[in-house]
């Protein structure tokens, strides 16, 4: 079991580092990259970032519109 959850947690920390080195190629702060990404994995399953990381495929519009509202909240919270 151990090694199960340890292996779905390094799955998940890669795509936070792929989608937060993303999100700072983009032109946002770190701060605020690191915090959409906590946001977003309070809606979506490890499984579904994962899924909507994909290279050369755009992520389902309610996952942008997600992403752009957790982004907007995390600027406020500054």
């Amino acid at each position: 079991m151990t090694v199960l959850v340890s292996g779905c947690s390094d799955e998940n920390s890669k795509v936070r580092g792929q989608f937060i080195a993303g999100c700072i190629q983009g032109g946002a702060p770190k701060a605020i990259c690191a915090c959409t990404f906590e946001k977003l994995e309070a809606s979506y399953s490890p499984a579904e970032l994962k899924a909507f990381n994909k290279p050369y495929t755009a992520p389902p519009e309610v996952f942008l519109k997600s992403m752009m509202a957790a982004a907007r909240a995390c600027v406020a919270e500054q």
